[in-house]
């Protein structure tokens, strides 16, 4: 189980009003949520053991997002399954990049970086995949028997 931190919000507009503390598992919500948005995404990784602790605890670990406070920088690693037949470097790309985009508008916080971790493809399952039939007839008019 992952532990909550706060992350201070640090804005360039100073209103004085008081402070403004972030969790860790907001920032983590916004990334799963906006990771999972890009197109290519099948869903974010949760390994077995944190999918049934899940169950019993509210732990972030099982949404495939950890945020870390480095220094002055936020951190962000991010597991996910990609769904067959996408470019790899192209969704992990786009998934860094909607990331940080969402975390900056939801926030007003710069990521420094986001680690994106494909840790598996999913391809269709085998009742959806199509497959040719013996009896079926070729384009040609042949059959194969």
């Amino acid at each position: 189980m992952s532990k909550k931190t706060n992350v201070p919000f640090e804005s360039n507009v100073s209103l004085n009003l008081g402070e403004i503390n972030i969790t860790t598992g907001v920032l983590e919500s916004i990334a799963a949520k906006a990771a999972s948005e890009v197109e290519g995404v099948y869903k974010l990784h949760a390994s077995v053991q944190n999918e049934i602790g899940g169950f019993v605890t509210r732990s972030r670990d099982r949404i495939g997002v950890k945020v870390r406070r480095e220094e002055n920088a936020i951190a962000i690693d991010t597991e996910i399954r990609l769904q067959y037949g996408f470019s790899v470097p192209e969704v992990a790309i786009k998934v860094q990049e909607r990331v940080k985009e969402q975390i900056l508008f939801m926030t007003d916080l710069v990521v420094q970086e986001v680690n994106v971790h494909v840790v598996s493809i999913e391809t269709e399952p085998a009742s959806e995949q199509e497959y040719l039939h013996l009896d079926e007839e070729f384009e040609d008019g042949e059959t194969f028997e």
